[in-house]
């Protein structure tokens, strides 16, 4: 084995472990992971969908009301969408804990996402606008840690994390909770505001059986439509827009700004679903198990 490849290995252990402890110091000691009968694969899936909608609804927010950023707006974006799963505004249409785990599935995702381009040798897009997944893997177990301290006590050790940024990782989520406080308190529709325009839900036929299965279990659980009925109790958009699925022969999400469409991928919800497999095996599998 070479130096590069004794690396990568070691790099993607380490991942895993992070992951698996990451999830675990989430668990209460002696509760079960149990979230009104969705299975550990489902439950993965729609985490990791309810924050890629979230961050395009953040891009949606940030060029609709010209929110003023520095630096890139994939990382705004990244934050918005974190923070709104660990610190929930005031009304939330599922439970606080719902939106945690899949903070932690989402976490998961970027880890699994980061494992596998390491497994085909996919080149790092380090010219890419998004942060590398490993790194938004980091951001989201920081500002958990840092929104509780106290209850994620043991989340820095098991993840390795430094000591320099877990002392950081309170204040971290102070800031960005004061931002996120901030975009709602100036840009959030006030007391007396007339409705904005209409956003229109739409699913066109799934293209797998996977994607007809999973888009039964989003329309039952109604992720889609609560999440736009949240922002539009928020926001008052300028113009209608338009959220679909469709098949797009990538997995990939988008808010397009000139169509005003918001459009998930149906294979990204295939590839949520082949990732989840990697979510309960090995150490993750055996540290979970009752």
């Amino acid at each position: 084995m070479s130096i590069d490849e004794e690396e990568a290995t070691l790099v993607r252990r380490l991942i895993v472990g992070m992951s698996a402890a990451l999830l675990v110091s989430f668990s209460p000691p002696g509760q079960a992971q149990a979230t009104a009968a969705l299975s550990a694969p489902d439950d993965f899936v729609l985490g990791n969908l309810q924050f890629v909608l979230l961050h395009e609804l953040a891009h949606l927010v940030i060029g609709e009301k010209q929110i003023p950023i520095l630096g890139s707006e994939e990382y705004a974006a990244d934050y918005i969408a974190a923070m709104l799963l660990i610190r929930p505004r005031a009304t939330v249409l599922v439970a606080e804990n719902t939106l945690l785990r899949f903070a932690v599935n989402t976490a998961d995702g970027f880890v699994i996402a980061w494992e596998r381009s390491a497994e085909y040798a996919s080149p790092i897009p380090y010219w890419g606008t998004h942060a590398l997944n490993v790194q938004r893997f980091s951001t989201v177990a920081c500002l958990l840690y840092g929104s509780n301290p106290e209850r994620f006590a043991a989340l820095p050790a098991l993840v390795e994390m430094p000591l320099a940024r877990a002392q950081s990782c309170p204040r971290e989520y102070e800031r960005a909770a004061f931002a996120v406080d901030w975009l709602f308190d100036t840009y959030a529709r006030k007391e007396g505001d007339a409705p904005g325009a209409a956003v229109e839900v739409r699913f066109e036929p799934p293209p797998s059986r996977t994607s007809q299965r999973l888009l039964s279990l989003i329309e039952e659980r109604r992720l889609i439509r609560n999440t736009f009925a949240r922002l539009d109790e928020f926001f008052s958009l300028d113009a209608p827009a338009t959220f679909v699925m469709r098949t797009c022969r990538q997995p990939q999400a988008e808010w397009n700004p000139v169509t005003r469409e918001l459009v998930i991928c149906y294979e990204l919800l295939d590839t949520y679903a082949l990732m989840s497999v990697a979510r309960r095996r090995g150490p993750i599998e055996s540290l979970l198990s009752p």
